[in-house]
């Protein structure tokens, strides 16, 4: 018996260019509520159809262009919106001393009432411009030539409210919150500027066996657009 015909490529979603952006995987997820009565004895008795239905997605992608702010620029300068009818509720960018830079974006959708347009902000400001292939950008500027960052991640998330109603579907949603936490790991100890970021930790690593290291993460917060 030959094999059955099952497919084997992974789905690039959220409107990514495929020129640039190639997707290594794809979750499309659809969850629905239940609510259901248990009897004397602590058996189900009865339990509805199901209710509020809606698809949650992820997508994970490499990057093989040269310039990934630009190449992300419509997500990054509308952050929150909707793209490829999805809700974008999260962006994280990961770059490495080895590998090509990765791009994983969260969002979602409902049945019911679906998002169309929603409150948004521009966060492209702080991705390093001119990004692409094998490398660490600095995130922060770095005054000390004897330190290097070696990776870092970017991820950008935001609050997302939803609410029900009378029949337990979508009514209405909106967002709100937008911040980016960023981790950067340095060989050698930085000197950076973090202008308009906070600082979260930062943890300076020596040993007897390597070179000095330091970790650093810091937040920051966004203003929504107009």
């Amino acid at each position: 018996m030959a094999d059955k015909s099952v497919d084997m490529a992974a789905t690039l979603m959220f409107g990514l260019n495929a020129t640039t952006f190639k997707a290594e995987g794809s979750d499309d997820d659809a969850p629905l509520d239940f609510a259901h009565i248990l009897d004397a004895n602590g058996d189900m008795a009865c339990e509805d159809a199901g209710t509020n239905a809606r698809n949650e997605y992820q997508c994970v992608a490499g990057y093989c262009g040269t310039d990934i702010k630009t190449d992300l620029s419509t997500i990054l300068t509308t952050f929150g919106e909707v793209a490829d009818t999805k809700a974008i509720t999260e962006v994280r960018i990961d770059f490495s001393q080895t590998l090509q830079p990765k791009v994983t974006i969260t969002g979602h959708n409902h049945t019911a009432n679906a998002h169309a347009a929603l409150t948004d902000a521009d966060v492209s400001g702080d991705v390093p411009a001119s990004t692409g292939g094998v490398g660490v950008p600095d995130i922060w500027a770095n005054s000390n030539d004897d330190a290097t960052p070696v990776s870092a991640s970017m991820r950008f998330s935001l609050t997302h409210t939803d609410r029900n109603g009378k029949a337990n579907g979508h009514w209405v949603g909106d967002n709100s919150a937008f911040r980016c936490d960023a981790e950067a790991t340095y060989l050698g100890v930085p000197a950076l500027t973090t202008t308009d970021w906070k600082l979260d930790s930062a943890k300076t690593s020596d040993a007897n066996s390597d070179m000095d290291g330091y970790t650093v993460r810091m937040h920051k917060w966004y203003t929504r657009n107009a």
